[in-house]
């Protein structure tokens, strides 16, 4: 998740797509069983606010610790209420100052394309709304494109793929022991912290993926990991200790059918953890 928050701050799609990848390195190594990643993947799902995505995944053991969240200063209290004549034209009088003020207020800095300025990476270029298709070979292909136009390398520490928007972690440059990560979705946004990592961890060549067969194993992972019908979709490109891998997700949210693949880079399966009828 990002920068310190109140635990009723709503949540997005970044930070639910962060703590499910959380959850997902919980059950592979061990600290959660298959039903419990389950109910807690639909419930990450499902959340609507920081807290509730924390309750998921602060009992886990993480290789780096979860960002504070913190309540709102209370407001102080209200000063009375002027006469409703004078409260009118008080209103009139902040109607016509705001818009001078939009119009007179520097605006914060900004790139040559008009894009925020951002200390410690690469500025982003501005977000592309519109179905990006990440799972079809053009859009993963454009995907991997993207980094390598934005960040001048297609090496990168962790990458998501959804369906129409992805997350990126790599290192900051000039210092590989701190993270952080871009949300792309058709142009990308960020750079975002995401805190320490260890700088010997060995990152994963984007460009050596074979698009075709890690979306042909996609297709079929619905049949390959006994999950009927799966609602979500999602690939994790990283190395996990054994060299470059990509993990194939497919859940069922409304049946709680949930299992994934690993693969290499070239399409050669390595792992198959489908999903376990009871």
């Amino acid at each position: 998740m990002s920068s310190a928050r109140s635990p009723r701050t709503r949540a997005r799609d970044l930070d639910r797509t962060e703590v499910c990848g959380l959850l997902d390195s919980g059950y592979a190594d061990g600290q959660l069983d298959a039903e419990e990643h389950r109910s807690r993947t639909a419930a990450a799902a499902a959340a609507k606010t920081l807290g509730e995505l924390r309750e998921l995944v602060e009992d886990l053991q993480l290789d780096k610790p979860l960002p504070d969240l913190r309540e709102r200063a209370p407001q102080g209290p209200q000063r009375p209420r002027r006469p409703l004549v004078a409260g009118i034209a008080a209103l009139a009088l902040l109607g016509v100052g705001f818009g001078v003020g939009q119009l007179s207020t520097p605006a914060s800095p900004v790139g040559p394309n008009g894009t925020p300025i951002v200390v410690g990476g690469p500025p982003a270029a501005p977000i592309v709304i519109g179905p990006t298709a990440l799972h079809t070979p053009a859009g993963l292909r454009a995907l991997i494109d993207g980094v390598r136009t934005q960040l001048g390398t297609t090496l990168v520490a962790d990458v998501t793929v959804y369906p129409d928007y992805a997350s990126v972690d790599v290192p900051v440059p000039s210092a590989p022991a701190r993270a952080q990560s871009y949300y792309y979705k058709g142009g990308f946004d960020g750079p975002n912290t995401a805190g320490s990592r260890d700088p010997d961890d060995p990152l994963v060549d984007l460009a050596t993926i074979d698009v075709d067969k890690i979306l042909g194993l996609l297709t079929g992972a619905g049949q390959s990991l006994h999950v009927e019908n799966p609602t979500v979709h999602y690939l994790i490109i990283r190395d996990n200790g054994k060299g470059p891998r990509v993990a194939i997700y497919a859940s069922n949210k409304d049946t709680g059918q949930s299992g994934y693949l690993e693969a290499k880079p070239d399409g050669t399966v390595t792992g198959v953890h489908p999903y376990e009828r009871r």
